[in-house]
C-alpha cells in the first residue's frame, strides 16, 4: 500500500471506492476556498530540486518488484547519489561497479538506468538476491 506522502510525491490521485467511510466523509466536508498563496512542497526543498519524478517512479517500481513498498522516509538524495535504507541493507544508486559489503549494495544511478536499458539486467540480478 502506498503512503499518502508517496502518492503525493508521485503525483497520483488517491482513489477511494464509493460507499466507503473516506468517500462519505469527503462529501460531507464543506468545499475549501481557493487562495492565491503558494503551498509548501510535500518534499524538503533540497530533495525536490535534485530528484526527478521519473527516477522516483523507477525506484518505486524496482522496490515493488522485490515485494517491498517504498517508504519515502527511508530515501535520501545526497550529492547526486540516492540511498534507500532497505531492511538489513542500504541500497546505493550511484556506481554498480563499487564493491558491496554486508550492509551496502551498490547499484547504478537511476539516471543511468533510465537512459541505458542494458543496465537493467545487472541491477535486477543484484536486487533479486533481496527477495525472501
Amino acid at each position: 500500500m502506498l503512503t499518502d506522502q508517496l502518492i503525493q510525491q508521485l503525483g497520483l490521485l488517491k482513489l477511494v471506492p464509493k460507499g466507503t467511510q473516506d468517500s462519505i466523509q469527503s462529501k460531507q466536508q464543506a468545499p475549501e476556498t481557493v487562495t492565491s498563496t503558494p503551498t509548501k512542497p510535500a518534499v524538503p526543498e533540497a530533495d525536490s530540486v535534485h530528484f526527478d519524478k521519473n527516477e522516483f517512479r523507477l525506484l518505486v517500481k524496482m522496490l515493488q518488484a522485490i515485494n517491498h513498498d517504498c517508504q519515502y522516509d527511508l530515501l535520501k538524495h545526497e550529492a547526486g547519489k540516492v540511498t534507500y535504507h532497505y531492511p538489513n541493507k542500504t541500497l546505493v544508486f550511484d556506481d554498480i561497479n563499487a564493491p558491496d559489503s554486508e550492509q551496502v549494495m551498490n547499484l547504478c544511478s537511476l539516471t543511468d538506468l533510465l537512459h541505458n536499458p542494458a543496465l537493467k539486467r545487472p541491477v535486477w540480478e543484484k536486487l533479486k538476491t533481496l527477495i525472501n
